[in-house]
């Protein structure tokens, strides 16, 4: 099918709904009530027309995913976030009903944004900025600090396709719900539910790569040595497992049978500076800078830019690796291998923190990206699993594309 046509079917489709939706308003109407619409036939048929092609929903409402994302964002539990979600849209779905169905009622061309409904429902579901502009849709403006009011009564059309937008938002919100209660007791994260929602079209397909992502995760944990380039020292005893725990290999003595045996084939650099508590710079001799420490690489490239972490990348001295004696032997200094300069993949949108690094393909990706999926199958990288790891390694591949692209030639 031609780009021509499929823009044609799907407009059809979207006007199509958008007058059934008319109907069933005005078929209420005429029986006695007036609200959002309550059609079960519609509201099934429409159901199942998303949980197959959740295109649709953009179809009908331009700005639905942006709004779900902000609606979730930073929600460490989708599941009551989507309902508060559910519960706003409705409620903007009855000011369009009620803006359509009584067009001259002066009650329904204000909203009092300081109490009622939309300080206990609307707000805490939407940012203030969505809020306002979905209530734009209705013609609605802000008229001092605590009121909207309509300004220009929209045509009839509008504020029907709007209402139906919105039906079409809370029944998005159930079908994500239903998604979540299927994956329970695993808790999802809202941007890797929405994203494996947009990449794999039908619900059972969704569902499906949500459950293979999370065995992904759990397979990572259990086969991990307990390194996390990104943890903390721990503080003392306790955090290791006991006074005779092993230290983190991070800070072990490679010159050790044991510490050897835990890192093949690295040595450091041990220099003192009357400094501890700091980490060591890897030497040339380490055949791959990608298995070195994130913060580390996090530092040195910050110090490219000017930055005040650059003491460690600088070469002006390795601090002293904690437990090593007074008076180690000191190596000649050498300049650190030069580091992989990684990017951003195009799935990662704005603000969204990546969930697996390929060293491969020196990319970021997110938990449900395709290419991401192949990455893990056919490269080298590792899963970002706690959310200061992600923020690291997205703050410093941010730098590298910066440094990227100040180091381009002038044109």
């Amino acid at each position: 099918m031609c780009a021509g046509s499929a823009l044609r079917q799907e407009e059809f489709h979207r006007q199509e709904y958008r007058q059934e939706y008319r109907r069933c308003l005005e078929r209420e109407f005429r029986q006695g009530r007036a609200g959002p619409c309550s059609d079960p036939s519609f509201g099934e048929r429409l159901g199942q027309r998303l949980r197959r092609e959740p295109a649709v929903l953009g179809a009908l409402q331009e700005d639905a995913p942006v709004l779900l994302a902000r609606g979730l964002r930073d929600r460490p539990d989708p599941g009551p976030a989507l309902r508060g979600l559910a519960g706003a849209f409705q409620l903007l779905e009855l000011a369009a009903v009620n803006l359509y169905l009584f067009p001259w009622r002066k009650e329904f061309g204000t909203v009092q944004t300081f109490s009622g409904a939309y300080v206990h429902s609307l707000r805490p579901a939407l940012p203030e900025d969505d809020l306002v502009r979905s209530f734009g849709r209705l013609g609605y403006e802000r008229r001092g600090r605590h009121c909207l009011a309509i300004t220009r009564p929209l045509p009839e059309p509008e504020l029907v396709a709007a209402a139906c937008g919105f039906f079409a938002c809370r029944l998005e919100c159930e079908i994500l719900a239903e998604v979540v209660r299927r994956l329970r007791p695993r808790r999802l994260r809202a941007e890797d539910l929405l994203e494996a929602r947009r990449l794999a079209g039908d619900v059972e397909a969704c569902v499906e790569m949500l459950q293979q992502l999370g065995t992904r995760h759990e397979v990572a944990a259990d086969c991990g040595d307990g390194v996390d380039l990104y943890q903390e020292t721990p503080s003392g005893p306790e955090d290791t497992g006991g006074e005779d725990a092993a230290p983190p290999a991070l800070w072990r003595d490679p010159s050790s049978p044991r510490g050897a045996q835990d890192m093949p084939g690295r040595s450091w650099d041990h220099r003192r500076d009357g400094k501890r508590g700091q980490e060591p710079v890897p030497s040339v001799g380490n055949p791959n800078p990608d298995t070195s420490s994130s913060l580390l690489f996090l530092e040195q490239e910050l110090g490219r830019a000017g930055s005040p972490l650059s003491a460690l990348a600088a070469g002006s001295g390795s601090p002293q690796v904690p437990g090593e004696p007074q008076n180690s032997p000191t190596s000649p200094r050498q300049e650190a291998p030069e580091l992989p300069c990684y990017q951003l993949h195009s799935c990662l949108r704005r603000g969204a923190l990546p969930s697996y690094c390929c060293t491969t393909c020196q990319q970021l990706h997110a938990g449900t990206c395709a290419a991401g999926q192949a990455c893990r199958t056919h490269h080298r990288g590792q899963e970002l699993r706690s959310e200061r790891q992600q923020r690291l390694w997205l703050q410093r591949t941010e730098v590298d594309m910066l440094l990227a692209d100040g180091s381009a030639p002038w044109s």
